[in-house]
């Protein structure tokens, strides 16, 4: 979906830059007005400037405010186990409403499988490569058994994968990340640099139009109507023909 969103962004004039690392904001006279680039393949560095700057970077987005002004907020992991169909003969999606930790759990056919998750750990730092908690896949497990018709064990994994969800950081203290909020939430700092944080997959549309309307007020740029909520996606045509590729949409025929 990323790569699909970046594919149609180019599409629409966009210009995209991978493995370009944000070193450090540029400003004049207190005011955000771009960033020092490094490749990071090559470590070659670069200036680039703009009329306004949006931080939209996920888990990450902290550490570019830290690059304006110092702050903290503690990032939520989930993890998924995947298991073979034989523990569930619906063909259903289940829905735990409530597990022992007051949040939901889900299982989901796949194919031959079943995807079954997902856990909501605080944690104390960003990760490239987030790895799944011992305590998290037991938990899984436990819970998902008490609705199968048989209990999973750990030999019956068939993966494991983790990852990490953008969270609006709440007006209260808390450690519980399931108390904090996954609407988005806009920051707009003194310097003007625009920070999109929280959201999920589902609300990404609103949330680029949010943003780029409060990135219009901040930059006192021309406004434009917002194509986004009709706009379909790179590769969204689905052939339909019950094999692997068919997740790659009208890209299927490329591999």
């Amino acid at each position: 979906m990323a790569l699909n969103i970046a594919q149609t962004a180019i599409e629409n004039g966009a210009t995209v830059l991978s493995y370009l690392k944000v070193k450090q904001l540029k400003k004049a006279d207190g005011l955000i007005n771009g960033v020092f680039a490094e490749d990071a393949e090559t470590g070659q560095g670069f200036e680039i400037n703009g009329k306004v700057v949006i931080n939209a970077t996920g888990v990450f987005v902290d550490e570019i405010l830290k690059m304006d002004k110092p702050s903290a907020k503690p990032p939520s992991q989930g993890v998924h186990v995947v298991l073979d169909r034989s523990f569930m003969s619906s063909k259903s999606a289940l829905l735990i409403p409530e597990t022992t930790d007051g949040r939901v759990l889900f299982v989901v056919p796949w194919r031959e499988h079943l995807l079954v998750g997902t856990t909501d750990t605080p944690l104390n730092e960003h990760s490239l490569e987030p790895i799944a908690l011992a305590k998290e896949i037991d938990f899984i497990l436990e819970t998902a058994g008490k609705y199968f018709e048989k209990k999973p064990t750990r030999k019956d994994i068939l993966s494991v994968f983790a990852g990490l969800r953008p969270l609006a950081a709440p007006s209260k203290a808390t450690n519980q990340t399931k108390e904090i909020s996954r609407s988005h939430r806009l920051i707009v700092s003194d310097s003007n640099l625009i920070t999109i944080t929280g959201g999920k997959w589902t609300t990404y549309r609103k949330m680029a139009e949010d943003t780029i309307d409060q990135a219009v007020s901040v930059a006192n740029l021309l406004p434009t109507k917002c194509i986004i909520k009709n706009l379909a996606i790179h590769g969204n045509t689905m052939l339909m023909e019950d094999n692997h590729f068919d997740f790659y949409g009208s890209d299927r025929s490329s591999y």
